[in-house]
């Protein structure tokens, strides 16, 4: 057996693994689209007037950060946020009356349907777009140019651990 950087036991046949549970995913390419709207719609400005989507970038890192978050999960907690992003697809027929699905309306209409989830008077939608709302915000925040937004002086708020 042999050690890699992560600390971690190999085998001959085994890679090195990523410290975030071997880098499983909980998302197919259909629920990541849900959650590219979400995230472009969460985190777009007004700039002149006019509502323009977060930079493209944002949105991959944030997409890539809650799927492996959310697959490091148990499958009963990948199951089912891969049943609640889907959910979140396909309420806007519900929420808003638009004969589309959340990943395919245009960025306004997404911020009018989140809008409205978040003002639902049946207190369960509110409660699952928060579901999203919490973690994707967390992710968005920690590291680069929107960290240093929040006042936090260093690049991520990451911090090396010294052998004791």
């Amino acid at each position: 057996m042999t050690s890699t950087e992560g600390g971690t036991e190999l085998g001959d046949r085994a890679k090195p693994r990523d410290s975030r549970e071997w880098g499983r995913r909980a998302f197919t390419p259909a629920r990541r689209r849900t959650l590219r709207a979400i995230v472009e719609a969460l985190f777009s400005s007004e700039e002149e007037g006019k509502l323009v989507a977060v930079r493209p970038e944002l949105t991959d890192r944030v997409v890539d950060e809650m799927d492996l978050l959310i697959g490091a999960g148990s499958p009963d907690l990948r199951r089912g946020f891969r049943f609640l992003t889907w959910l979140i697809d396909w309420l806007p027929v519900l929420v808003i009356g638009a004969f589309s699905r959340a990943s395919r309306l245009p960025l306004e209409r997404r911020l009018a349907f989140l809008d409205a989830l978040e003002h639902a008077r049946i207190g369960l939608l509110t409660t699952l777009l928060i579901a999203f709302k919490l973690p994707l915000t967390m992710i968005a925040f920690e590291t680069g140019p929107e960290l240093r937004l929040t006042g936090f002086d260093r690049e991520t708020t990451f911090t090396r651990r010294l052998p004791s």
